[in-house]
């Protein structure tokens, strides 16, 4: 168990919400992880800044989680129910809901520090206007809770060439605060992608506003390896080339296409050697310099083939 979630059973049913009208609106999609989802919420309900709403979309559970967090949450949640859509259709029905100024995603499996939404409501509410989304760094934890990997800090800003080429924006959606008015205005995560959603709008996001990070870990992210509702790998690549044919810088365009072939080799490195080596070569034969990114290409390759 993770040393995040001591202290938390003990606080699950303390003080409600603010009944006023939320300044965040929190929205959870979960499916079939009614024990995550409640450690989940428990982060949520821990949180040292109380004035938000928390709506969970329960996209089409087959393990009693609508009936669990029914019977543990009551009116503490907001509990919807769709017929087993997908993460972005649920997280875009939730946000639909969403009575806050900012709208705060948290993956059922992914944890949030105490202090998450105090510091990001802070932030935001001392920004310009021009700052659409605040986000932060983030730890790991292996699927029992345990501390999984060194904690991811960020820079202080995900600047445009770096949202079109490698985001970096630690714990992703579970790591952010987005202005809802901002949100609304780019209709959301783009429901013809089935992957990659979250870097199709923060690319969107930075080419019109600004994202500011906190360079300190205030979410938790839970490694598992655990399959998601019909994400292949082939799937991953259409949905990040979909994503590239859209950025209008050619330049730009090619170091995102190079990186992308270069996830691609590393993704089918274990299960396709053919494929892993195609996608290899892509990549360098798109753009042969240095990419901007934090992973030197030639080393990475360098180290697979000795681990061989």
């Amino acid at each position: 168990r993770s040393p995040l979630l001591n202290g938390f059973k003990s606080s699950m049913m303390s003080q409600a919400p603010d009944q006023k009208t939320p300044i965040v609106s929190v929205v959870i999609p979960t499916n079939n992880r009614k024990e995550w989802v409640t450690e989940a919420l428990e982060s949520v309900f821990a949180q040292t800044y109380q004035n938000f709403e928390v709506i969970v979309v329960d996209d089409g559970s087959k393990d009693g989680t609508s009936e669990h967090l029914r019977e543990h949450y009551g009116e503490r949640i907001r509990l919807f129910r769709t017929e087993g859509t997908n993460c972005p259709t649920a997280k875009n029905f939730g946000t639909s809901h969403a009575l806050g100024k900012y709208i705060g995603f948290l993956d059922d499996d992914d944890l949030w520090y105490p202090q998450k939404l105090e510091k990001q409501v802070a932030y935001l509410e001392a920004a310009p206007d021009h700052v659409a989304m605040v986000g932060s760094g983030c730890d790991h934890i292996d699927r029992d809770g345990n501390p999984f990997w060194k904690p991811n800090i960020p820079e202080n800003r995900l600047d445009y060439r770096t949202a079109c080429i490698e985001p970096r924006l630690p714990g992703a959606s579970s790591g952010s605060l987005i202005k809802k008015s901002v949100f609304d205005e780019f209709n959301g995560f783009d429901l013809s992608l089935t992957r990659n959603q979250d870097r199709d709008l923060w690319i969107k996001l930075t080419r019109k506003y600004e994202v500011h990070l906190i360079p300190e870990v205030l979410s938790t992210v839970r490694v598992h390896g655990g399959e998601r509702r019909g994400i292949t790998i082939d799937l991953i690549r259409d949905c990040r080339l979909t994503i590239n044919s859209r950025i209008p810088e050619a330049g730009i365009r090619r170091q995102a296409n190079a990186w992308t072939h270069f996830h691609l080799f590393n993704l089918y490195w274990r299960c396709s050697r053919r494929k892993s080596l195609f996608h290899l070569v892509l990549s360098f034969l798109i753009y042969p310099l240095p990419l901007p990114v934090d992973r030197n290409r030639t080393k990475v390759v360098i180290k697979k083939f000795l681990n061989r």
